[in-house]
């Protein structure tokens, strides 16, 4: 975590001194909601939790934002199936990049929405006594919609309110056929999060 923002910090004095466009560095801090992972072997609950991170916004122009994010949330899981084990420590990462417009209200408060894409990491800890199952991490592509308001509170600082919606992805396979061909996707989990953070303008 600290080496992520370390390389967010940096990445964003570097562009501030190279580039003349507008660019943002920010952190938050907020709330993780987490939907129920039903699967063939039984189902996983992931715990509600904080999730924190951070992130660095280079303008293309006045309301168009290219953003790099990265979002972490330390949680537990529990994994039902005959008999239901003790929580056990687990990490979700988001690390993603998309596209942010903001719309210009004549004031202060700047709504926006963006689209994100990238992977997520989920990070099993802890392995059950009974040996059922080893911790490991798990990788997936991923994508994230979220909407939320800046407010500008003077000529370099802002306050980030944001709802976000992070959706993993699994791939099921390809197919082929004579009517055409297509990629098969399923979601193992919906994460829902509600940050406020603070952002510092370091360029434009």
């Amino acid at each position: 975590m600290k080496r992520i923002l370390l390389l967010l910090i940096v990445s964003g004095v570097f562009l501030a001194d190279t580039a003349a466009q507008q660019i943002e560095l920010g952190g938050f801090y907020g709330y993780n909601l987490n939907t129920r992972a039903r699967t063939y072997y039984g189902d996983y609950t992931l715990y509600n939790t904080p999730n924190y991170g951070g992130q660095l916004s280079v303008g293309l122009s006045q309301d168009m934002f290219v953003e790099l994010t990265y979002n972490r949330s330390d949680t537990e899981i529990r994994y039902y199936y005959n008999n239901a084990y003790e929580p056990l420590d687990m990490s979700s990462e988001y690390f993603q990049i998309g596209g942010l417009q903001q719309i210009q209200t004549g004031g202060p408060l700047l709504p926006f929405g963006e689209v994100s894409f990238g992977t997520t990491r989920y990070n099993l800890k802890e392995t059950p006594t009974d040996g059922t199952f080893y911790s490991h991490d798990k990788w997936f592509f991923s994508m994230a919609l979220a909407l939320g308001a800046k407010v500008h509170i003077g000529d370099k600082l802002g306050l980030r309110l944001q709802a976000r919606m992070g959706l993993p992805m699994g791939f099921n396979g390809i197919w082929l056929g004579t009517g055409g061909a297509g990629a098969s996707f399923y979601v193992p989990v919906a994460q829902f999060d509600f940050t406020a953070g603070l952002f510092l303008r370091l360029g434009g």
